[in-house]
């Protein structure tokens, strides 16, 4: 009940906040991390097995009993824009966990016409005469310490955005934690930019992130007749930006966006993963040779194009 009036609370104040914020600033970091994630319907707040818990939820480091590694690469738009994360966790008695993403659009070309004062024609056609990389860079440190009875989950993060001539730096962070309301169920709750991340531009401008809530639950179960261990998982984000019509769900100046994820163990070497992300089917596989982790995700696109994602990962 206690932990019920002070989540209650906390949306309340959230709720009210009314920021000089920049609408959409922070789409940066809110695009997921981790191939299972994504195949998952981005939900990872519970997700106990992902490699990326710096960027999901680092109070689950205390839940975490190995060393992981993993590299992912993905190709989107027919090979537009590009999408790159390391992950890592590590440590025994204090346990630490990376994640480093690149969002890239490479080689955009620069184009002028011959005789810029006439319309193109057969005889003035555009030429190029350079190109430009548009990129974001950023990096999330997972700390975890335990205050009593609860797992606090700290994650510092700093950015790099680099787009056409501009260039800038940002840095914040967000604050996490987790409930476990039965051996099969875990809620999950984080403040994202909690102290409203900073971007600041070369030419002066200055973004401000506000902070949003995340909150995710699952749940995990057998399945009768085929005896196979499967999870649900349920997310929802909170925005006070007044998102509306880009929204699942406006409430006024809050919006929420839903996420759904379904996994089920087939054989000890392979699990199916299913979700829905906003508007979006996803789905993928996993692999598992020895110590090996090779992850697959697809996300069906009916306005651009269908997104692959693939990953290997090392657990000692």
């Amino acid at each position: 009940m206690k932990t019920l009036k002070i989540a209650i609370i906390i949306i309340i104040l959230f709720a009210a906040l009314e920021l000089s914020a920049t609408k959409y600033a922070g789409e940066i970091f809110q695009i997921g991390a981790g191939v299972r994630n994504f195949a998952l319907g981005n939900c990872g707040l519970t997700d106990v097995n992902s490699s990326s818990i710096a960027y999901w939820n680092s109070a689950l480091l205390s839940k975490v009993d190995q060393t992981k590694f993993e590299l992912m690469h993905a190709e989107e738009y027919s090979g537009l824009l590009s999408y790159d994360t390391a992950a890592a966790i590590w440590g025994k008695t204090n346990k630490f966990s990376v994640v480093l993403t690149r969002i890239g659009i490479d080689d955009i070309p620069l184009t002028a016409l011959n005789d810029p004062d006439e319309p193109i024609s057969g005889s003035n056609r555009p030429y190029k005469y350079g190109s430009v990389n548009n990129s974001d860079i950023v990096v999330y440190f997972g700390l975890s310490r335990k205050f009593g009875k609860y797992n606090i989950g700290f994650t510092p993060k700093l950015a790099y955005r680099n787009l056409a001539d501009e260039n800038g730096f940002g840095f914040g962070a967000d604050i996490s934690t987790f409930f476990m309301l039965s051996q099969k169920t875990i809620l999950a709750v984080k403040l994202r930019d909690f102290f409203s991340t900073q971007i600041l531009w070369g030419n002066g401008t200055h973004e401000i992130v506000n902070p949003s809530l995340d909150a995710e639950i699952n749940h995990s179960f057998i399945i009768p007749v085929i005896r196979r261990n499967s999870t649900a998982y349920l997310r929802t984000e909170i925005f006070a930006e007044g998102r509306d019509t880009s929204s699942s769900l406006a409430l006024g100046p809050v919006s929420l966006d839903y996420h759904l994820g379904y996994e089920i163990n087939l054989h000890q070497a392979f699990d199916l993963y299913m979700g829905y992300d906003l508007t979006n089917i996803t789905s993928g596989l996993k692999l598992k040779i020895k110590n090996w982790d090779i992850n697959y995700s697809f996300e069906y696109d009916n306005e651009l194009d269908n997104s692959h994602r693939i990953s290997v990962g090392f657990n000692l």
